[in-house]
């Protein structure tokens, strides 16, 4: 009888991948976190998006380099010399040089690279390419105004080997610091990062195989020539997007538009502000396609602003083709949630063949609170104590395997 009961609570409440599934992201107020999000799995990585100021792009063939367009670094090729005038550079009137800007439609076409002389398929914008060598060398010298305000001067010396070196320093020639990336330190990403302001490279997203999209704060193009810092969700490199416009979004179910390449079909705009407070298009939505041909509708129902960052939407899978990512997993669920006692029960059912999970519960700030290890198959239960969890806003992470279902849990 007991297990009966069990089976019946799972079936009410686990995720159920046919169905469409409100789900939300927190970017934390102010927006100083961006989430990877993976549709069949859900968060994969919430991460502080203040950390870094050059992303380089590891791909095989990249040498895209982009800025940190949450916070507010600002980039110019230095007009008065090449990289021969790097002890004289004068930046007393860079008020009237022109800004560069990450493109917001593709990963791969950042501040760096936007000055390149389209008619000379060698110039990448900040260096050229070479036939005989397959290095890239550097041949400009760039200012950035880091997130303290701070200006720099930065030369990228070269791409060669799969390494990027550069060198930085303050505008009187102090401080002047040679550093290096190399692609081969970062394994599945899509981009390496780096922090000017601390002196180190940073490994934090999360492979690119194991999310779709990513809700971050960024500088779009609103108009030609106007640039302004947005909060939406751009998508992976191997993401294509509808957008269906005034329709009823709880009954389509396929696009009548074309698929887009563009990172920022979903971008920023299904939102407004007005009246005091944002509004949300009810007639928009968008369906999103991956490398397996799998498809996900999803509209978004509630944004509550750099209070909190929290992003409200619903998805649905209309089609999987390879579901093999949760064969692993069959349910997940806590109750009671919100909770306020002393305990949560997590039900759920791995596969026989995998008898071992991990459960993690962390933190909007990213921090883990608690970790359980989870040593039965098939149905099963666990109560899981909460004492000395405060009252707040949490995420419990059930992991078997290569697999991964994120749940939220409220304290009271």
């Amino acid at each position: 009888m007991k297990k009966n009961l069990l089976i019946t609570a799972i079936l009410l409440i686990a995720f159920n991948f046919n169905a469409q599934v409100a789900d939300s992201v927190f970017l934390q107020p102010g927006y100083a976190n961006q989430s990877y999000y993976n549709l069949i799995s859900g968060e994969v990585a919430n991460v502080d998006n203040s950390d870094w100021d050059l992303a380089f792009d590891l791909s095989a063939y990249g040498s895209s380099i982009r800025i940190n367009g949450k916070t507010g670094t600002e980039l110019y090729v230095y007009p008065d010399g090449d990289n021969s005038a790097w002890s004289s550079v004068d930046i007393s009137s860079i008020s009237s040089w022109a800004r560069s800007y990450n493109s917001d439609t593709s990963w791969y076409m950042g501040a760096f690279d936007v000055t390149a002389n389209s008619n000379d398929p060698f110039d990448l914008g900040w260096g050229i390419y070479s036939t005989i060598t397959h290095f890239i060398t550097g041949d400009s010298i760039h200012i950035i105004k880091l997130s303290s305000g701070d200006y720099k001067k930065l030369q990228l010396i070269s791409l060669s080997n799969g390494d990027y070196e550069f060198k930085y320093a303050n505008i009187d020639g102090s401080n002047e610091v040679v550093a290096s990336l190399s692609k081969s330190n970062f394994t599945n990403k899509n981009f390496g990062y780096y922090s000017i302001q601390n002196n180190v490279a940073l490994d934090r997203e999360p492979e690119s195989d194991n999310w779709h999209l990513v809700f971050t704060k960024y500088v779009a193009e609103l108009s030609p020539g106007t640039f302004y810092g947005v909060t939406g969700v751009l998508s992976n490199s191997n993401i294509v997007v509808a957008q269906e416009d005034q329709v009823d979004v709880s009954v389509i179910n396929s696009p009548t538009s074309s698929y887009q390449t563009a990172i920022n079909t979903i971008g920023y705009d299904w939102k407004s502000y007005g009246g005091g407070g944002y509004v949300l298009a009810s007639d928009l939505c968008y369906f999103i396609k991956d490398v397996n041909d799998d498809i996900w509708k999803i509209f978004f129902s509630d944004f509550e602003g750099s209070s909190t960052g929290k992003i409200v939407f619903n998805k649905e899978a209309l089609t999987l083709s390879n579901t093999s990512e949760m064969e692993q997993i069959n349910s997940f669920a806590i109750y009671p949630n919100p909770s306020n006692t002393n305990n949560v029960t997590i039900l759920y059912d791995f596969n026989a063949s995998n008898s071992k999970g991990s459960l993690e519960i962390y933190d909007l700030n990213g921090k883990i609170v608690k970790t359980e290890n989870l040593n039965s198959s098939g149905f099963s239960k666990k109560e899981i104590s909460l004492n000395g969890i405060v009252p707040g806003i949490y995420f419990v992470n059930l992991t078997v395997g290569n697999n991964r279902i994120s749940e939220k849990l409220i304290v009271q």
